[in-house]
């Protein structure tokens, strides 16, 4: 495979590769290693159906389903689906979904362990997504500051989160709320595969640091937060059609911008990948 290097951090991009043909079990290991390496895998220029679509994130592990049943649209409900369209006046997506820092499904007690987003339709401006490295921003701690999150939890609540980002949406059902009851993770996190410790905060997905005072959790959060996205750690990806990006959720944060939703569309299909361990 013809690879190079996206960002000093995060992101390896494979070029000259299509994944609508059968891809031999020692190219897909060669993406697992990356995916494990840098954290994050673009290829680009894919033309892949739904199945396709399904079939290579399976190679991933077992893929999970979405909560907002809603917007699981397609023939495989193992795609979640991100658009402002509508047909016949019913969305066919979330909108505006993720436009906060987070890592997809931290809210699980046992949290994806990636994600596989395609890009069906974008606006010819907006709507790039940020990925932040969370091994590279914990690295980047003094050892003071390490110390001091050592043996630190902090709840995770999707019913805290929803109703932030959602406010001018119906409540969630009780048997979406009995799907998603608050859990506690660490603050730092060891990947399973490589070692690596990593920060595992996020906006808005986080409610408090437990043992802390109120303002103090705060004020921690917001410093994590803040340091988890500086400029060194994050990549920005201007997405065109036909792009595939595979991340590790579980030592990345991500971030949606926005578009002109009144005059473009977007479409975009995610797997998501079951994880297989708790954060410790």
């Amino acid at each position: 495979m013809r690879v190079q290097k996206m960002h000093p951090v995060i992101g390896l991009e494979i070029l000259d590769l299509d994944l609508s043909n059968p891809l031999p079990d020692e190219s897909f290991k060669q993406i697992r290693a990356g995916l494990n390496e840098y954290s994050l895998i673009l290829i680009r220029n894919q033309n892949l159906t739904e199945e396709q679509h399904v079939n290579f994130s399976k190679r991933f592990g077992n893929l999970m389903t979405h909560v907002l049943t809603q917007y699981l649209t397609t023939p495989y409900p193992e795609l979640y689906v991100l658009s402002n369209k509508s047909i016949n006046g019913k969305p066919i997506g979330n909108h505006k979904e993720g436009w906060n820092w987070h890592s997809d499904w931290s809210y699980y007690e046992v949290p994806c362990l990636g994600s596989v987003l395609y890009a069906r339709e974008v606006p010819p401006e907006g709507g790039d997504t940020l990925f932040s490295s969370m091994c590279a921003a914990y690295e980047a701690l003094d050892d003071n500051f390490k110390k001091r999150l050592l043996g630190l939890e902090a709840v995770h609540s999707y019913v805290g989160y929803f109703g932030k980002a959602f406010k001018d949406r119906a409540p969630l059902s009780d048997a979406q709320r009995a799907r998603t009851p608050d859990v506690t993770h660490p603050i730092v996190r060891t990947h399973p595969e490589t070692g690596r410790k990593s920060l595992y905060v996020g906006e808005d997905i986080i409610s408090h640091i437990i043992g802390l005072e109120k303002g103090e959790s705060a004020d921690l959060l917001a410093q994590l937060n803040a340091h988890a996205v500086s400029e060194e750690f994050v990549y920005r990806h201007n997405w065109r059609e036909g792009d595939l990006i595979i991340w590790d959720n579980r030592c990345t944060m991500h971030c949606a911008t926005p578009y002109d939703d009144q005059k473009y569309f977007r479409v975009m299909h995610r797997a998501t990948i079951e994880g297989v361990d708790r954060p410790r």
